[in-house]
């Protein structure tokens, strides 16, 4: 399985990193567990469950439980996988996709 960034993910993938890189304790939370979650996206192929039936496109969200964050997806095909966005599980809604 292919995983794809869209341009708007990896900013937000560089903007959170950057936050967390300035965190002494934890520098490398975020990316090592985004880095874990798109290794196995790409061995198993499951994007988990389905964020927004009413949306025009089918899109997945997952959790990145240590750093609190939401993962975006879009399965392009049989063979492709995008993440869309990437957002705080903590905020009150999610992102305009």
């Amino acid at each position: 399985m292919k995983v794809e960034f869209s341009d708007r993910a990896l900013l937000e993938v560089q903007r959170i990193d950057g936050s967390w890189r300035k965190r002494a304790s934890s520098p490398d939370v975020f990316l090592d567990e985004f880095e874990e979650l798109v290794r196995w996206i790409e061995t198993t192929g499951v994007i988990g469950p389905i964020y927004d039936a009413k949306a025009k496109r089918q899109v997945h969200r997952l959790l990145l439980e240590t750093s609190e964050y939401h993962v975006y997806l879009v399965r392009k095909s049989e063979e492709l996988i995008v993440v869309v966005s990437i957002w705080g599980a903590r905020r009150k809604r999610g992102p305009k996709l």
